[in-house]
């Protein structure tokens, strides 16, 4: 991950007004863009800022709404070149952290348009549909703060049975903190963690 710009601002109130009641437009090097499991083609085209309702659209390259996706919208962003795809996170501060192997160019406007309806933190992938406009799903994401290396992690809890897998190999090792967050979750849980930056870490848990 890279994190070329900090997006601080709040979205305007005027223009979260004026999209909600007119449905107006707004204006490493191994990483992979994540993408959702299951595209599908295109049924219908939205303007830029408006959203998916309940699965009722979608987008070429997008899934319709739900399963890991809390909101699908469209949204305009010139002079991004060099791909037609992209991935990023945004956490609470306003940081943008991309994905790699993405357009050159200023992804704000897709942020901007995401968070008339979804506030940071989110990871969101898109995929552009002619031009300036784009498809981009969003989804909410919890994270965390801690050291230890590695880049992706995977913790299970069962009873007494404990397992640590880092970048893909058991460990013997522990993280006290991923484990922390598990428990505040459920007694037997499996979490993942996957490094942004740093120590800075997207999360998820599931109980089993």
């Amino acid at each position: 991950m890279k994190k070329p710009w900090k997006h601080t601002d709040d979205v305007d109130e005027p223009l979260r007004r004026t999209a909600e009641a007119e449905n107006a437009p707004t204006d490493s090097d191994d990483d992979e863009v994540e993408r959702p499991a299951e595209p599908v083609p295109t049924v219908g085209m939205s303007l830029a800022g408006t959203s998916a309702e309940q699965g009722g659209l979608a987008f070429i390259g997008i899934p319709r709404l739900g399963g890991d996706w809390d909101l699908v919208i469209t949204g305009e962003a010139p002079e991004l070149t060099g791909a037609d795809e992209l991935g990023f996170v945004v956490v609470e501060d306003g940081d943008i952290y991309m994905d790699s192997h993405l357009p050159d160019g200023d992804v704000t406007p897709l942020a901007e348009a995401i968070e008339l309806q979804l506030p940071p933190p989110y990871r969101a992938y898109g995929v552009r549909q002619e031009a300036d406009l784009w498809a981009v799903s969003a989804r909410e994401i919890k994270l965390g703060r801690f050291q230890t290396t590695g880049d992706e992690l995977e913790l299970t809890i069962r009873g007494d049975q404990r397992e640590l897998v880092v970048d893909g190999k058991k460990s013997f090792g522990s993280v006290p903190e991923l484990e922390q967050i598990g428990k505040e979750a459920s007694v037997d849980f499996f979490a993942r963690a996957s490094r942004i930056d740093g120590d800075l870490w997207e999360i998820t848990v599931g109980s089993l």
